[in-house]
């Protein structure tokens, strides 16, 4: 019996040994991708820096990354880095926001496999520390449906935008947004960060263009498209231009 006892306490130690290391092994298949790799003369003083951005897939849809690291190695091999959330499809591109001598990085990833929304990410290594910077944001945005399914959508002291939405009557009717008309209780729209942001020259000088999507009830409601246009100098933010394109859509 107490033999019995012992090969069988044998047998769970070496099948619960083989498990933690198959495990273990599962753990180290995880490979680290480099995404994006340069190698530039950054402060314009004759040496080389590496720019690297790396990836680790997810398991559960190979498509995508679970993690992101930008990384900057300075001359000496001295490493800066920062966490990126993960997603689809990320890029590094290095532009010029401010005609600076220092670029700074933009980076892009996907935050759906469509590609319809994305995050974006701005970095400087000025002065050898890795920085992330605030995108170029819009002052107070408020929003609301009216009556007569018509919507609002007012940008702090610069200007309010009306829009029709009769031709979408019977999906918000159905949905109880409104009655007859008039509006059941009080709704906002809602306006989707960046889903591109590119850089441009506008009037001579360094410049983003972003665009950005206003959704109604549902993220697939797209009411409008908003584009703008900002330049940077002394570490700011200016807007250059807006534009607001509605969507006429049957839902």
């Amino acid at each position: 019996m107490k033999k019995e006892l012992l090969f069988a306490f044998t047998a769970f130690f070496f099948m619960s040994l083989s498990a933690i290391t198959g495990a273990y092994a599962l753990e180290k298949e995880e490979v680290e991708t480099v995404i994006y790799n340069n190698k530039l003369d950054y402060f314009h003083d004759g040496t080389l820096e590496t720019i690297q951005l790396k990836g680790i897939a997810a398991k559960e849809d190979k498509k995508s990354f679970k993690e992101l690291a930008l990384e900057v190695y300075d001359s000496t091999g001295t490493k800066k880095s920062a966490q990126i959330e993960g997603g689809y499809h990320p890029t590094l591109q290095m532009v010029d926001i401010d005609k600076s001598k220092n670029q700074a990085m933009l980076l892009k990833v996907l935050t759906d496999e469509k590609g319809s929304n994305a995050a974006n990410y701005l970095y400087t290594f000025a002065h050898k520390e890795l920085k992330e910077l605030a995108l170029p944001e819009l002052p107070g945005i408020t929003s609301e449906f009216k009556a007569d399914y018509k919507a609002e959508l007012t940008i702090e002291g610069l200007k309010t935008y009306s829009f029709n939405l009769v031709e979408r009557k019977e999906r918000y009717e159905k949905l109880g947004i409104y009655r007859k008309g008039q509006l059941n209780e009080p709704t906002e729209m809602m306006v989707q960060p960046y889903s591109s942001l590119t850089t441009m020259i506008y009037h001579h000088k360094p410049a983003f263009k972003g665009k950005q999507k206003i959704c109604g009830v549902a993220d697939s409601d797209t009411i409008a498209y908003m584009e703008t246009i900002w330049t940077r100098s002394n570490n700011k933010w200016k807007l250059e231009k807006i534009k607001m394109k509605e969507i006429s859509k049957k839902l």
